[in-house]
């Protein structure tokens, strides 16, 4: 069986099969899976222990191992993480420092991991490596996230930080687990033109969206999308 084989059927397992219901919130989420992409990301979600739902994101750039052992690797010290307390800001660095005490020598696959927390009337943003997010404001206006440090895995002793931000009627929050900036900024365009269709709709037309500005060399995205009623 070839590695890429052995990921899909590893990535298949690991993905939710639905997005969570958040009070105050309408949300989708959802990876595109190709029929021979490499699996090298995914989607999920977990409850914090101060009650926040948090979505994320994981992505496997560089060849090497079946990336789907990563990714589970990841999603796997993330619910061990969360479930021993502490809040949004303290959960990257401990994962880091996990995969960084495991990784094997010249390896080079880390992964790049975004989450999104959302409670009443606020959003909660931390990243390792460069996952694009952003936020539409009901009135047009855009902001970009930043990244908090290197992705998972790269280098020792990183302290991630995160960032909040005031979520209110009609705003719109935005992820994919990795894309240019154009592509990112067309993305936010068209969630922007289809404002008011349900969350589940919003995804399946920025995956159809994505697949047709990728043309022939689709690489699969996962997106989360998080819109405050």
């Amino acid at each position: 069986m070839h590695e890429t084989d052995l990921s899909r059927i590893m990535r298949q397992a690991l993905l939710p099969r639905n997005a969570p219901r958040v009070e105050g919130y309408d949300v989708g989420a959802g990876t595109m899976v190709e029929e021979r992409g490499r699996a090298a990301t995914i989607w999920d979600w977990l409850v914090l222990p101060d009650g926040r739902t948090a979505l994320v994101t994981l992505d496997v750039r560089a060849d090497g191992l079946p990336p789907a052992i990563h990714l589970a690797t990841v999603r796997g010290v993330l619910r061990a993480v969360v479930a021993d307390g502490g809040g949004l800001d303290k959960v990257l660095p401990r994962i880091n420092a996990a995969m960084c005490a495991c990784a094997a020598d010249d390896e080079g696959q880390h992964v790049e991991c975004g989450m999104l927390a959302v409670d009443g009337q606020s959003a909660e943003w931390a990243s390792a490596g460069r996952v694009p997010c952003g936020v539409i404001r009901r009135g047009g206006a855009f902001e970009e996230l930043g990244s908090h440090g290197p992705p998972l895995g790269m280098m020792e002793g990183v302290q991630y930080g995160s960032e909040r931000l005031a979520m209110s009627a009609g705003d719109t929050a935005i992820v994919l687990s990795h894309a240019s900036a154009g592509l990112f900024r067309g993305a936010a365009d068209l969630v922007a033109q289809i404002h008011g269709k349900p969350a589940g709709d919003v995804v399946s037309t920025l995956h159809r969206g994505i697949r047709k500005a990728q043309g022939e060399n689709t690489e699969e995205i996962s997106v989360l999308f998080v819109r405050k009623h």
